[in-house]
């Protein structure tokens, strides 16, 4: 027998649906606007309806939706077209050409550029390591769905420099190392090798062997930032708490999407181990989805002070879209693993609140900002920091879980 509160059948029909609604409304307008025919790769800079009002072009957008197309073109029967591989491939060879800075020697030349000209000129750098995560897993997402081997071989290239970046020395990112700064680890290190790990050992056993060691250090380092009640985005090298703003800094969302990376993670490779189960789902969903919520106005806050104290970031209270679109996943995937209802009600709370507030009924896709009352502070679709990526990614995972739910119940 069901448990009290458990979604009926016709609950969990109309909620897929939804999600294949929002998929392919959001589809449509990145099918429809933001390929470049001209130079290839894609046009990131979006207004709501579609126009394009920036051609540069920023690196991990570009990646990340190569890596939605490829992934689309393998999981879905509407996406599996001709026309979606080509565009992905066309992308590719744009990333491949335009964005690896291979004037520098050694692991350097495995850097990214993160944004380029619309022809494809190098425009601006960061001395962050995340452009190259999203081109590792564009090319591995590729490698499969173009049967191109070729891509895999890169991008394990560009994982190898990242692992050294990660683990051994980050200095040729060209960050400058300062007296007075102490020495971090950020939640989002772990993260991304993990993410990356299993897009590129997918249906690889020897991948899985090679990089054993390499999952279990991920695995490890995020659960380090469960701190008490809160994970906290910056540790000291050493797994401890830092002082000041940067050691108290929260971001809910991003803690909740670790979670589902871990709950990922615990059902491909480590099923048995109950501890890993319950320590993502109550220390990285529930708890960050509880002291995130905003009990006022709803929602996910941004950013927040662990202690209570003023956040630094003037975006703190604000609602992204990305938080949402993460937390609907978490949600679903510990309803899933466990059957709790309480899950199913969280994840209810988070899909009426998103279901509100986000979408765009008459273009399609949603938007991405608001302010902490719910209004929309911008209307762009794409951006430097938006783009083909966390709606689509939510949208098809939650439609994948929602099928496997009703599966399971019949």
């Amino acid at each position: 027998m069901a448990e009290s509160g458990c979604p009926s059948n016709s609950e969990l029909e109309s909620t897929l649906q939804s999600f294949k609604d929002e998929l392919d409304k959001g589809m449509k307008f990145w099918l429809t606007f933001s390929h470049d025919e001209e130079y290839g790769g894609f046009f990131n800079c979006l207004t709501e309806t579609g126009e394009v009002y920036d051609t540069h072009k920023y690196g991990w957008f570009q990646c990340r939706q190569i890596w939605t197309y490829a992934y689309l073109y393998q999981s879905t029967e509407k996406y599996h077209t001709p026309e979606v591989l080509d565009i992905a491939e066309r992308g590719i060879r744009f990333i491949r050409e335009h964005l690896p800075m291979r004037h520098l020697e050694g692991r350097s030349g495995k850097r990214c550029y993160f944004a380029v000209t619309q022809e494809g000129k190098p425009f601006r750098v960061q001395r962050k390591p995340f452009t190259e995560c999203f081109y590792v897993m564009a090319l591995a997402e590729m490698s499969r769905a173009a049967n191109k081997p070729a891509y895999m071989t890169e991008a394990l290239e560009v994982l190898e420099a990242y692992i050294y970046w990660a683990r051994v020395d980050a200095s040729e990112l060209g960050a400058p190392v300062l007296d007075g700064q102490p020495a971090t680890l950020r939640l989002n290190i772990p993260m991304m090798l993990l993410c990356m790990l299993d897009i590129v050992c997918k249906g690889s056993e020897s991948l899985l062997a090679k990089y054993k060691e390499q999952y279990k250090w991920s695995v490890e380092r995020i659960l380090q930032h469960a701190q008490g009640s809160h994970v906290l985005e910056v540790l000291a090298l050493d797994g401890t708490p830092i002082s000041g703003t940067d050691g108290r800094h929260l971001n809910p969302g991003h803690a909740i999407e670790a979670g589902w990376f871990l709950l990922d993670y615990w059902q491909k490779h480590d099923a048995q181990n109950s501890d890993l189960l319950h320590t993502a789902i109550d220390k990285f969903v529930t708890a960050p989805l509880s002291y995130g919520w905003d009990d006022v106005h709803g929602g996910l806050m941004y950013f927040m002070d662990k202690d209570g104290y003023p956040p630094v970031h003037l975006e703190s209270d604000m609602k992204l879209w990305w938080p949402h679109c993460e937390a609907l996943i978490a949600c679903l995937m510990a309803y899933k693993g466990t059957g709790a209802s309480q899950h199913w009600k969280s994840f209810r709370q988070v899909y009426d609140y998103t279901f509100s507030h986000y979408p765009d009924k008459v273009n399609g896709e949603w938007f991405g900002y608001l302010n902490r009352r719910g209004e929309r502070s911008q209307t762009l679709k794409g951006g430097p920091y938006k783009g083909c990526f966390h709606t689509v990614r939510c949208w098809q995972m939650c439609i994948e879980l929602l099928q496997a739910i009703i599966r399971a119940k019949s």
